[in-house]
């Protein structure tokens, strides 16, 4: 029937109908996220994707994807990107055909002469102690490092950076050497860290989280108190950190800024931290690599402070 109608349409009426459908259609192809902060995006880079990061390393999850500026004359620093999901197991290519996350963060610092590592690592149901999501960035970490010289990459100006969960996981590698160490890496080789919209006090965090984050946080990094203490990087503000930015958008969700407040009230002298105006907690990381971006020239700022020794 609805080809029947469509043939003793005239001429004029057929177009009346065809030429709003190819607007709309023309319309959602310009403001496709994807399209104007990733495939846009990937001339002069090399990608290579699902880089396995462990000898052993079978599980999809424990893999990497590698952005690197194809013209280089000499060593390049580099990031290496961990993305966020405490609630739901995200992946490092989350969406990635919809909104570019989070290929479009390593396509957007290749393009500025960085290379990036974003990497996968496990996540809650498949584990259930945030300990193995932890040694999984760490192990990831360790191996980039090894690896950066055949890349082309200066080993010494690798700086690790983490949004939302894993703006908490990066900020707790940072204050908490042991988790580094009992995995092989120096927290001294890296030469900075950033947290972006992170979560840096667990106990605190219950508080804003609806009941059944509030028990995938538990069964990640408690069940107690102490426990939730101890993976928490606010309980390491007292020790020397190093070098570090935090990051956090204005129109943030409540229990990322407040945590953000409280750590800059703390650490203001000894680290930086930024505030970026309008943005929400997502929005930050989707408008990577497009036009009036604001995250990553901050960062790219924070990574090219480094300096090889």
């Amino acid at each position: 029937m609805p080809a029947l109608r469509w043939r003793r349409l005239t001429g004029a009426s057929r177009r009346f109908v065809v030429v709003p459908v190819v607007g709309l259609l023309t319309l959602g192809v310009y403001v496709w996220p994807a399209r104007r902060n990733y495939y846009g995006k990937l001339g002069d880079i090399d990608v290579r994707l699902d880089v396995p990061y462990l000898s052993e390393g079978l599980d999809p999850k424990q893999r990497l994807d590698l952005y690197l500026p194809r013209l280089r004359s000499r060593p390049v620093p580099a990031i290496i990107f961990v993305h966020g999901g405490y609630w739901k197991p995200l992946d490092r290519r989350w969406l990635q055909p919809l909104l570019g996350t989070h290929g479009n963060v390593g396509a957007a610092f290749a393009r500025r002469g960085i290379g990036a590592a974003v990497v996968g690592y496990r996540q809650y149901p498949q584990v259930r102690r945030g300990d193995d999501s932890l040694d999984d960035i760490a192990r990831a970490i360790g191996y980039v490092k090894r690896a950066a010289e055949g890349w082309g990459v200066d080993p010494k100006r690798i700086v690790v950076i983490g949004h939302s969960a894993g703006g908490h996981l990066v900020s707790l590698l940072a204050m908490d050497p042991r988790i580094l160490q009992r995995n092989g890496v120096d927290r001294d080789a890296v030469a900075g860290f950033v947290s972006v919209d992170g979560v840096f006090d667990l106990r605190a965090a219950l508080g804003y989280l609806k009941p059944d984050q509030a028990e995938i946080m538990r069964t990640l990094f408690g069940p107690d108190d102490t426990s939730l203490a101890e993976h928490s990087t606010i309980s390491y503000v007292k020790t020397d950190p190093p070098r570090m930015l935090f990051v956090d958008s204005t129109d943030d969700d409540a229990v990322c800024l407040d945590g953000f407040r409280q750590m800059r009230a703390l650490l203001a002298t000894r680290s930086r931290f930024v505030e970026l105006k309008g943005l929400g907690h997502n929005e930050a990381i989707v408008r990577v690599g497009m036009d009036g971006d604001m995250l990553t020239p901050t960062l790219t700022d924070f990574v090219e402070g480094t300096a090889s020794p």
